[in-house]
């Protein structure tokens, strides 16, 4: 119930809620009697009686349906036992005003013959039995409501001295007796059965929770209520074949905590156990919701990594574990530091085999420890090899950012027709302090992955918009920048402020500006883009879809997108003029372009039969090796001068 009821309680609320059921079913018993009364008796009952009487009637019966009405909790809610005993006691009262009316229908009878008599006597006990079944789960009630029936009549009969009315009240005193008996009974095995009915529920709950109790202690650990190794390696076959159906891939992280037994040797195992347990909170907060994290034995955790893109991204949790457990661990106001080496298979470069994966894991981690802990290791050495440079790579990266250590270079758009410049594409290169230039090839994609592309086009954006502004103060004109625009910057809701403060920053002309955004990126979530890319137009500057005909976009949102502009993707400018295929797809993009009247651009045109080609089927704007590769600004400068 909710409210600790003691289970006689319980039971009491249980028998008024059946009352309270069937109470609709006495009211209907209520009227039609009277209606059976009206019927019968109206030669035999003074009209001032029978309008008292049924006002009589009528009042008892609205006041029991405005009860049930108003204590509808009873049946439907739960509620305290207070209003249960308030709802019995109003209920017990209305009985018993309920059997009144009808047993006070001697007094109104105006001479009644013996017929009438039976008649009324048997209404009477009718009425008596009848409501055995709606009142008598509670013996009480249904005592109320018989002495309201029997007490009337039988008084009036014992003062008329004839002896038929004399023979009446000893059947209704063995009616009564008999009636009163047999709902005592009623009423004492409705408990009975609501008792055992508990019982056994309460039975069925403990055996439940023991079975519940023994089956969780047969799959998790006692000490940090993780996964142990037998519900781990029965997940682990699930994720596999999942892994199967999607073809995915999937890493198990074998993870051992380093010099761990000191703790427990020189400060007990008592906190050893609570540095066990924060550190799988540690972990737990680490993993995402369809990862399994599992104590395997004494300082030794597994981990499930689902759903990989590629196989470097379990590096990726292996660097927040890392991470994560190296911070301080306090327990009773001491300090710990708790490093750990981690092994790492991957399914199914290394094997399909879930027990091998976790022997190859296991043995991947004590190679991490050999080579000085706190670390971690593939199975593969490549492997391990690809990923310790990712990690330094992004590293560097990081300090790129901060350092500023990027450049841009700029590759001119030509009109063709005309040999004009009518603009230039920003291009990223990184000038790494130690390494020298490196290719956007090989740190885009890890920024992309990381979320460090914000920070890279905002350098890229600020450098790029300053040097145009210092080019058309100095009288050259470059044209429209284009510039390169990763959707990531587009979840940040301060993007388009900070792109409208760039813009007045450098007293550029909105419509000198262009973005660039990779078809694919933006057909992520069309919705989304459109709402944001509106923002972005409404404030003059021009949208470019990037590597246009690679991404599968939807004709029908293609239209809704606010663009300006489409860019043919070198791939199919390759294939100018060798390929019909090739050739068929550019003539159909630029025919496309045209009829939603976008501006047209091809990108990585390299020769004269692909510049060509495409000006003689409607693409004049060129890009590409064959008028110009990307160049510094010193160089962009005497390219304007040339052009001029």
């Amino acid at each position: 119930m909710g409210y600790s009821l003691t289970l006689d309680q319980k039971a009491t609320t249980r028998a008024l809620q059946q009352i309270h059921k069937n109470t609709k079913i006495g009211i209907t018993g209520h009227l039609i009697v009277m209606g059976l009364i009206a019927i019968n008796l109206y030669d035999d009952i003074s009209v001032p009686y029978f309008i008292l009487g049924v006002i009589a009637q009528f009042a008892v019966v609205y006041a029991r349906f405005d009860l049930y009405k108003k204590f509808d909790l009873i049946q439907y809610k739960i509620v305290e036992y207070k209003q249960t005993k308030l709802w019995l006691n109003k209920h017990k009262f209305l009985m018993f005003l309920s059997g009144l009316t009808f047993g006070l229908l001697m007094y109104f009878l105006d001479n009644p013959s013996s017929d009438v008599y039976f008649l009324v006597l048997a209404i009477v006990v009718g009425m008596a039995a009848g409501a055995i079944y709606t009142a008598g789960e509670i013996f009480e009630v249904y005592f109320a409501y018989l002495i309201g029936v029997f007490l009337p009549p039988a008084i009036w009969m014992m003062s008329q001295n004839l002896e038929i009315y004399t023979t009446g009240v000893l059947l209704m005193l063995v009616a009564s007796c008999y009636f009163a008996m047999t709902s005592y009974k009623y009423a004492k095995n409705f408990r009975k059965m609501f008792y055992e009915e508990q019982m056994t529920k309460d039975q069925l709950r403990q055996i439940t929770q023991q079975k519940d109790t023994l089956n969780h202690k047969a799959h998790y650990d006692d000490l940090t209520d993780l996964p142990n190794k037998f519900l781990f390696q029965d997940r682990l076959e699930q994720s596999i074949e999942k892994s199967k159906r999607h073809e995915k891939s999937l890493a198990v992280c074998f993870i051992n905590l380093d010099n761990f037994k000191i703790i427990n040797e020189t400060l007990g195992h008592n906190y050893g156990d609570r540095v066990l347990i924060d550190v799988s909170i540690r972990l737990q907060d680490i993993i995402r919701s369809h990862d399994t994290i599992a104590r395997w034995a004494g300082d030794e955790f597994i981990l499930i990594v689902e759903d990989l893109n590629n196989e470097n991204d379990a590096s990726i949790f292996a660097q927040k574990i890392l991470s994560a457990l190296s911070e301080p661990f306090l327990v009773d106001m001491d300090t710990f530091y708790v490093t750990s080496s981690i092994g790492i298979s991957v399914y199914p470069r290394d094997t399909d085999d879930g027990t091998h994966l976790i022997k190859y894991a296991d043995s991947a981690m004590y190679k991490a420890k050999k080579e000085g802990r706190n670390n971690f290791k593939f199975y593969s050495d490549d492997m391990t090899k690809v990923a310790f440079e990712r990690v330094v790579m992004e590293a560097s990266l990081r300090t790129a950012i901060a350092n500023e250590e990027f450049t841009v270079y700029y590759q001119p758009q030509i009109d063709a027709v005309h040999n004009k410049l009518i603009g230039m594409e920003a291009l990223v290169r990184w000038e790494h302090p130690g390494i020298g230039l490196i290719s956007p090839f090989r740190f885009i994609p890890l920024a992309e992955e990381t979320g460090l592309i914000v920070g890279v086009d905002k350098i890229v954006m600020h450098k790029a918009m300053k040097q145009f502004a210092t080019w058309y103060t100095e009288g050259y004109n470059p044209g429209v920048l284009s510039l390169n625009l990763a959707t990531k910057n587009l979840e940040g809701d301060d993007y388009l402020e900070k792109l409208e403060d760039s813009v007045g920053r450098f007293c550029l002309d909105s419509a000198c500006v262009e973005l660039e955004l990779l078809e694919s990126d933006i057909m992520k979530d069309p919705h989304d883009a459109i709402r944001k890319l509106g923002r972005i137009n409404e404030l003059g500057i021009k949208i470019a879809i990037d590597d246009f005909g690679t991404g599968y976009s939807s004709l029908s949102y293609l239209k809704k997108f606010p663009l300006n502009k489409l860019k043919i993707d070198k791939s199919f400018v390759d294939d100018i003029p060798h390929d019909e295929d090739g050739k068929a797809i550019v003539k159909a993009i630029i025919a496309l372009g045209k009829s939603l009247n976008l501006n047209l651009i091809a990108e990585g045109v390299e020769d004269k039969q692909q510049r060509d080609f495409l000006v003689e089927n409607g693409c004049n704007n060129i890009q590409g090796y064959y008028y110009a590769k990307p160049m510094t600004a010193d160089e962009m400068e005497k390219f304007m001068k040339k052009m001029a």
